[in-house]
């Protein structure tokens, strides 16, 4: 009933599918959807309403520049070092069970390129017409939000208390969590 090759399947997916270069890969157009689809200045205004105050504004520049050109060089740095898996230096998988892993890491990493190729090829007008409005930021983002959701000061306009009572709902409990 078991074949004894569960450390080989989990490795391969480890090495594959939860790699670096995947993470790297949602990471950089992670960076790109927020700092130029949304709008870096659509969310800079939307952490202000969430924390009451604007970031440095050197996160603005982290994430429109600096994050992506690293997420980008690493993800090319890792690709250019890439070596085949190996089990314990001594067992080298086959080429179809490499094939496999980079099928499953494929298979996370294309849905991003392909959803913006539907969103493109679903527009109207030229090529780049249609390229330009689907990149473009988000008209409006946090600012567009009803005056009766922001925060003034500490103080709420509109309690989070859905039983009415003035501000937040007062804790019945507290919770302990600790570690051994």
């Amino acid at each position: 009933m078991f074949h004894g090759g569960g450390m080989y399947v989990f490795q391969l997916f480890d090495y594959y599918a939860a790699s670096g270069v995947c993470l790297l890969w949602v990471a950089f157009f992670e960076c790109i959807a927020v700092a130029w689809v949304y709008g870096a200045d659509n969310f800079y205004d939307a952490i202000e309403d969430m924390i009451g105050y604007r970031p440095n504004p050197w996160m603005k520049w982290s994430w429109t520049f600096i994050t992506p050109v690293l997420c980008a060089g690493c993800f090319i740095f890792s690709l250019v070092k890439y070596k085949p898996l190996t089990y314990n230096k001594v067992y080298e998988y086959p080429d179809w069970s490499i094939g496999l892993g980079w099928s499953l890491a494929l298979a996370s990493m294309i849905c991003i390129p392909m959803v913006m190729v539907i969103k493109i090829l679903q527009s109207d007008g030229p090529l780049i017409e249609r390229i330009k409005a689907v990149a473009a930021p988000v008209k409006g983002g946090a600012s567009s939000r009803p005056k009766e959701y922001s925060v003034k000061g500490s103080e709420l306009t509109q309690p989070l208390d859905p039983n009415g009572n003035n501000g937040l709902i007062k804790p019945t409990h507290t919770i302990v969590e600790t570690m051994m």
